[in-house]
């Protein structure tokens, strides 16, 4: 093995200690980051020794850097291409569907996330909040493609990522599935034009999943809105592990959803847990009308 290389083991060993990636794709990113820096490559050409390479500004500067392209790597939602559906015709075959759905779950962190415990997560998710026939869920990403739809009339997929929106809709026009409602909308955007398009004025669930702690950091003017998902019953959750690094957040994001619950009159009716999400289903009690209408809980 060269120098080259075993440098780049060596910085490959200390990001996979701090950062949630795989071994192989980080000694990957570090190697095509520092082939790029001939100043780099010379001086490890050169060099007699590791630590000679270790001392030098040139080597610090490169490892910063291929740190920071491992880092910003993990804070993209998404990974890879989720336009994998278009080429496909209604009536192909259930395990091609199959195949390129598992390629679009694997490309966006939320379902990559919970890929490992999907079928925990939704018998989790089914048990706490009973049957529903109508469920709304905001900023739903790709989790439509997996969602089991048994019992459900509708399913409103709402989400500002217009790529995401567009794989749910390629997957409803595949299978003719006229319970996925894809809509690209913004938080911003509020209620009153999705009413419009006929959303129900109250579904029977709302999925807010790992949303409230991102809008509580980004825009936090925005929480009313959440607060204002239009269901009988409201299941928030926050992640148990950062991002990026393999670190528990679990009591700070626990933290902002029970504020979140605690501001808007949202009381915590169950919680359940799965390896990388905590989940609070709560229902609003004796609070403020839901977009106009008396509470059902008052």
């Amino acid at each position: 093995m060269s120098l080259f290389d075993d440098l780049v083991d060596a910085l490959a060993d200390e990001v996979v200690h701090r950062y949630r990636i795989d071994r192989a794709v980080a000694v990957d990113t570090i190697a095509q980051s520092w082939t790029r820096r001939p100043k780099l490559v010379a001086l490890i050409t050169a060099a007699a020794t590791a630590e000679e390479v270790r001392r030098t500004r040139t080597y610090r500067e490169a490892a910063a850097a291929a740190k920071r392209d491992i880092y910003h790597g993990l804070r993209r939602y998404r990974s890879g291409s989720l336009d994998g559906l278009a080429a496909l015709a209604p009536g192909v075959a259930a395990e091609v569907l199959a195949a390129h759905v598992a390629e679009i779950i694997a490309a966006h962190v939320s379902t990559a996330e919970r890929s490992a415990h999907l079928a925990e997560f939704f018998a989790a998710l089914t048990g706490a909040v009973g049957p529903a026939r109508s469920v709304v869920d905001v900023g739903c990403g790709v989790l439509p493609l997996v969602y089991p739809l048994d019992g459900v009339s509708e399913y409103w997929a709402l989400d500002r990522d217009g790529a995401a929106v567009g794989a749910v809709a390629e997957y409803a026009r595949i299978r003719d599935d006229r319970r996925l409602r894809p809509v690209v909308w913004d938080l911003a955007d509020g209620w009153p034009a999705l009413f419009g398009g006929g959303l129900p004025r109250l579904c029977d669930v709302g999925l807010l999943l790992k949303v409230v702690p991102v809008v509580a950091r980004q825009h936090p003017r925005l929480l009313a809105t959440l607060a204002a998902t239009p269901a009988k019953v409201l299941v928030v959750s926050g992640s148990r592990i950062a991002m990026t690094k393999r670190q528990e957040i679990e009591r700070r994001e626990v933290h902002v959803l029970e504020r979140f619950c605690e501001d808007h009159g949202l009381v915590e009716r169950a919680r359940f847990r799965t390896p990388d999400e905590i989940c609070l289903v709560v229902e609003r009690a004796g609070g403020p009308p839901v977009n106009g209408l008396a509470s059902i809980y008052a």
